[in-house]
């Protein structure tokens, strides 16, 4: 095998190294955005699916929340960045982590998609 060096330990390829405080922060960072996301669907009672079909037809249309008064754009716009972010934090999570382990599954011969498991979406959820 390819990935493995003549003493027997992984050869890495990633040109990222990251610690146990930096995967801890990622999720953390993760779970806010989500949680926010969360609230603002709660809050104004859409989803950012029911808001883009929404969009289409009313796009200035107003909505209420307590005191609050929103454009349908406005707060598109502010749920799309917040799920933007948790992209973001999913993605950086992938690339430092999955990716090491897509490594260690290919030393043994699994190819990574088979196992269809998303590591950072069980730690959002749990």
């Amino acid at each position: 095998m390819e990935n493995i060096t003549a003493d027997g330990k992984i050869k890495t390829i990633r040109c990222v190294k990251a610690t146990h405080e930096d995967f801890a922060k990622l999720v953390q960072l993760g779970k806010d955005a989500k949680k926010e996301l969360e609230t603002l669907e709660k809050q104004w009672g859409y989803t950012l699916v029911q808001l883009k079909e929404i969009i289409k037809q009313e796009a200035y249309k107003t909505i209420t929340y307590e005191t609050a008064t929103k454009t349908i754009v406005e707060l598109y716009t502010e749920m799309i960045q917040k799920a933007e972010q948790l992209y973001a934090y999913h993605n950086a999570y992938h690339i430092l982590m999955e990716e090491g382990v897509n490594e260690l599954l290919d030393t043994i011969g699994i190819a990574p998609d088979s196992y269809g498991y998303d590591f950072y979406q069980l730690c959002l959820e749990n």
